[in-house]
């Protein structure tokens, strides 16, 4: 029965890749910050952690671009919506029989963005998952087992199914590396998703883009 479970969280894990989920300033700052948090309290400066830690900061800029430049974008405008019964106006998207663009907006109308990683989004989260082995087993001198694998596999999962987890979870560990794998690696992947949209950036950022006559 734990076996089916598992199985099936796996699934919805690999599945929840492929549908496209808004991006909000909360759910993508939330991460980067915490873990920065923890990164800070954490750290202690010498050669060894400072070589270390750049390696971190490569692997993950590298890792971030990779997913972010294959991310699928889906930005869809939004107008406003006037009741004549209530005097106020509420946000409405277009109907769903309007194809979503993935252009960039051409006004500063406002715009929901959302985003989807699929298959490469996963290659790269597998990547980090095998970076945080690699440290555990040659930085910290930690056995690397199959048990082992399969512990921080499923750890991860429930993480990224769940922010709750993984907070309830950040008070277990004491190494500075996981916090700096984890948080470079989702704050590389914001930035480059907002490096390449505007739209994305406006959500992330809440910025607004001028246009020039």
């Amino acid at each position: 029965m734990l076996a089916l479970l598992i199985i099936f969280i796996i699934y919805h894990f690999i599945h929840e890749q492929f549908e496209y989920s808004r991006i909000t300033r909360l759910n993508y700052w939330i991460i980067p910050v915490i873990m920065l948090y923890q990164f800070i309290r954490t750290f202690t400066w010498s050669i060894t952690n400072g070589l270390v830690l750049a390696g971190i900061l490569v692997f993950a800029t590298v890792v971030g671009y990779f997913q972010a430049s294959h991310t699928q974008l889906k930005i869809e405008p939004v107008v406003p919506h006037h009741s004549n019964d209530v005097q106020s106006t509420t946000d409405v998207k277009r109907p769903s029989q309007q194809k979503a663009s993935t252009r960039q907006p051409t006004t500063n109308q406002a715009t929901t963005v959302s985003a989807q990683g699929g298959r490469p989004y996963l290659i790269g989260w597998l990547l980090t998952l095998g970076a945080q082995l690699v440290v555990e087993w040659a930085y910290l001198h930690e056995e690397l087992s199959w048990a082992t694998v399969n512990n921080e596999f499923l750890k991860e999962v429930f993480a990224d199914l769940s922010s709750i987890y993984r907070f309830s979870e950040s008070g277990r560990h004491t190494s500075w590396t996981l916090w700096a794998l984890t948080g470079a690696t989702s704050l590389a992947y914001t930035l480059w998703l907002a490096h390449r949209s505007a739209a994305v950036r406006q959500a992330v950022f809440r910025t607004r883009t001028h246009h020039r006559n």
